[in-house]
């Protein structure tokens, strides 16, 4: 482990010396958990924000209406196509 010194105002210190007293443990141990957290929820974050800023739209649907080329998905499936000819 290592040993860091840290100021804490009043306020915060009288919190965290009753939620020490509440869960049974130390100061110290409240402050490891909750800065283990903060950086785990950092960490999460920034790969979730990393992964979505590589993303690239296709430049083969720069110029694609989403209405149209759903549309045109919908008219060239075999799939309801097939439906239709059975409902028919």
């Amino acid at each position: 482990m290592h040993r860091t010194q840290i100021y804490l105002p009043e306020d915060l210190h009288e919190r965290l010396k009753m939620r020490s007293r509440a869960d049974g443990l130390s100061i110290s141990e409240l402050v490891r958990r909750a800065v283990e957290k903060d950086l785990q929820q950092e960490s999460s974050t920034r790969s979730a924000r990393q992964f979505f800023e590589t993303l690239k739209p296709l430049e083969s649907f720069a110029d694609c209406e989403p209405e149209q080329y759903v549309r045109s998905l919908r008219d060239n499936s075999r799939i309801l196509r097939d439906e239709q000819n059975i409902n028919g």
